[in-house]
């Protein structure tokens, strides 16, 4: 069964970011219970100055779980890639994101930590070059995070936001070649509108690797808010046996309560409650 969750912004973010709620992690947990999500993914820069015994608490208070952790203000906001011109850049983003594991650790096997623009923004004119060092730095994450049970999870992000690994079957090629139990895919709705030639066919071919999934609608706004055709997605997820989270990253548009509330109503009238 799939289950639901939503991207919240943490307080260590300096820039504004794709989430329904951010800052107030209690108050976003309240309302996301409320409603009925099954979980919250969270995005976040420096998870050491986060409270992980506190957010566990809260989690369990409104009866959610953590999905996942988002890295992309890793890159964003710090400017960290796995893979660039500075090799001491680099290693930062390395360390940076086996924090990320080791935070992710403490809420048990099986949460996942993303990575989109954290991979960084390669070398420039060498595809071949970037591709074997992401191939590498992917199998060196991934291996750190098996013992803990956290899942890595690459996420393929259209060309106007990063320079390599842009369509799913991009994706799927990456998770071949690293070949690690430890390292999946996931796939975001919003990207695959842009990059996919279909994006049916796209989640059927990806089932044996997909682990995660962002749903926006094709304007950042929440699943029903435009043309994707949700119903469709869902229905094509639920034929691959996909039983993971649906995580919204998404404009809180007009604004966070609405954007929650409308968000889930969409995707109840398709998702049954787990």
């Amino acid at each position: 069964m799939i289950k639901i969750a939503a991207m919240v912004g943490t307080p260590d973010l300096r820039q504004e970011t794709l989430a329904v709620y951010a800052g107030d992690l209690e108050a976003a947990f309240m309302r996301l219970g409320q409603l009925g999500y099954d979980g919250v993914e969270l995005m976040t820069r420096d998870p050491d100055q986060l409270d992980g015994d506190g957010i566990r608490r809260s989690l369990d208070a409104n009866r959610l779980k953590l999905a996942g952790l988002c890295s992309g203000h890793v890159f964003g906001e710090d400017g960290l890639g796995l893979v660039g011109p500075d090799p001491q850049v680099c290693q930062q983003a390395m360390r940076r994101l086996m924090r990320f594991v080791d935070f992710a650790a403490g809420f048990g096997p099986g949460t996942l930590v993303n990575i989109g623009r954290s991979r960084g923004p390669g070398l420039a004119d060498d595809r071949a070059g970037t591709l074997d060092k992401m191939a590498a730095a992917f199998r060196q994450l991934a291996e750190y995070a098996a013992s803990s049970g956290v899942r890595l999870v690459l996420e393929p992000i259209n060309v106007l936001q990063t320079s390599f690994i842009h369509t799913s079957q991009d994706g799927i090629e990456m998770v071949r070649r690293v070949n690690h139990p430890n390292f999946r895919l996931m796939l975001d709705t919003y990207h695959m509108n842009i990059e996919d030639v279909d994006v049916y066919a796209s989640l059927h071919q990806a089932a044996s690797y997909l682990s995660f999934v962002h749903f926006a609608d094709n304007n950042r706004h929440w699943p029903g808010s435009a043309h994707l055709d949700f119903e469709k997605i869902i229905a094509v997820l639920e034929e691959t046996g996909y039983d993971g989270f649906a995580s919204l990253e998404i404009l809180p548009w007009p604004d966070p309560d609405v954007a929650a509330r409308a968000s889930f109503e969409s995707l109840r009238r398709y998702i049954n409650p787990a």
